[in-house]
């Protein structure tokens, strides 16, 4: 009945006239951009005027949550609406089943203009294949010195296809941006604006103590990277290039604009600090999973709004469904809730309880790992060693004091509603990591 339903929608008549106030949509995507990587979140060292001005204009949430704690798995979650233990991409390099109907599908099908470009990075379909009726995937490092991460040439190729629209359809354009992922490369001008910056104002150490180190790993506590800087400015500036550009054509009062990150920062290998969150990229403590999203909507979202109500990045599937005034199908982006009534009046999402699942090792620290937040508690498992911790966020966001001993009950409550969550998971794999290549891809990174 589910796959009758979807096909159903999907090979229905497509509208067979523009309706002008249904909305463009823009969605941005950083790589491993941290949750105070950016001015409006708190970042003094780093610059982001465009994406400030943008929060500025619409809704930032200080809540906003990853499905996954290192790319792959998150993009998947984006474009599919299922979290990675359901897709199975739950690795970086990772693949989804293949079988998942993915947002550009409707979105095309219903009368949108579909574009992607940058990073991809999910097996198990093209961009073609995901729906996207343009598609242009940029190199992760490119031989022009003048843009090392791609960043330009992405800017360019939206450019291109914003120039191509008109009013007489809608488009939705997905740009993935490599930056600010490492190797850290910008222009030697942007870098040596950041070293001067460095030399005249220096950033201060940042706050709580007690987080110096992960595991094994010193985890940084400054941001101080004149190299990371600049490739933050990269992105801003190439986000304030499209936004600039919509409303030179008239596009932004009828455009919904999103920007977010795929995990949080790297911590752990001297990128970038994301105090007071802890840790960072590739583990499941906040400073791995929250991260910056600013959402604007001329006439809808209050400018200058602020969201404390989480959200996922499995969220956007429906959420773009409803912009488009498309009907929802929440057996396929069964893990996605849409955002439009709390982008309109505030009303919360009906659910109180997110799952993070990452049964491999990875380089930044972390070990094979599961968690679990329900209001304001939060539990980490380790499969491995079957170790348990439970972490109260609104006291302790940086996750310092481990309540595990002292709220028994809470702690297995937590746990077992975790695991009992796990055991419906299709693609669900327990204890060790996954051997050999991680779901259909390689171990490059």
């Amino acid at each position: 009945m589910r796959l009758f339903f979807s096909f159903f929608l999907l090979c229905a008549p497509c509208f067979s006239s523009f309706d002008a106030e249904k909305p463009n949509i823009i969605s941005f995507l950083a790589d491993d951009l941290g949750w105070t990587d950016l001015g409006c979140y708190g970042s003094s060292f780093y610059e982001s005027p465009n994406l400030d001005k943008l929060a500025s204009e619409g809704m930032k949430f200080t809540q906003a949550y990853c499905a996954g704690s290192v790319c792959s798995p998150t993009r998947a979650s984006i474009i599919t609406g299922q979290v990675p233990a359901r897709t199975g991409c739950t690795q970086y390099h990772g693949s989804m089943r293949g079988t998942e109907l993915c947002f550009a599908e409707v979105l095309s099908k219903h009368g949108y203009e579909t574009f992607f470009t940058g990073k991809w990075h999910v097996g198990g379909k093209t961009p073609e294949e995901a729906g996207f009726q343009t598609a242009v995937v940029s190199p992760f490092i490119s031989d022009n010195p003048e843009d090392p991460k791609s960043t330009r040439q992405i800017t360019h190729t939206t450019l291109e296809f914003l120039n191509r629209q008109t009013s007489e359809s809608p488009f939705m354009a997905y740009v993935n941006y490599h930056a600010v992922h490492k190797p850290l490369l910008e222009t030697e001008s942007l870098v040596a604006k950041y070293e001067d910056k460095l030399k005249t104002d220096p950033p201060k150490a940042g706050l709580p103590k007690g987080l110096e180190m992960e595991g094994k790993l010193k985890n940084k506590q400054i941001q101080d990277d004149p190299s990371y800087a600049a490739m933050v400015e990269g992105i801003d500036m190439s986000v304030g290039r499209i936004l600039t550009f919509i409303k030179d054509k008239g596009f932004e009062d009828n455009t919904i604009v999103i920007f977010s990150s795929d995990n949080g920062g790297l911590s752990t290998k001297n990128c970038t600090s994301n105090l007071p969150l802890r840790a960072g990229k590739g583990w499941l403590y906040e400073g791995g999973v929250r991260v910056p999203t600013i959402i604007k909507w001329p006439s809808v979202v209050k400018s200058g709004s602020i969201s404390t109500v989480p959200i996922y990045s499995t969220d956007y599937f429906p959420t773009f469904l409803s912009v488009a005034g498309i009907p929802l199908l929440p057996e396929d982006h069964v893990d996605g809730h849409d955002l439009v009534p709390l982008l309109k009046d505030g009303t919360e999402p009906s659910r109180d309880t997110y799952y993070w699942h990452y049964p491999h090792d990875h380089k930044a620290g972390n070990e094979p790992s599961g968690s679990i937040l329900v209001g304001r508690y939060k539990l980490v498992t380790y499969f491995r060693t079957k170790k348990v911790e439970l972490y109260d966020l609104e006291e302790d966001l940086s996750e310092l004091n481990d309540l595990s001993s002292k709220m028994p009950e809470k702690t297995q409550e937590l746990l077992t509603k975790l695991q009992i969550w796990q055991k419906t998971l299709p693609n669900f794999t327990y204890g060790s990591p996954v051997k050999g290549k991680p779901h259909g891809g390689d171990k490059k990174k």
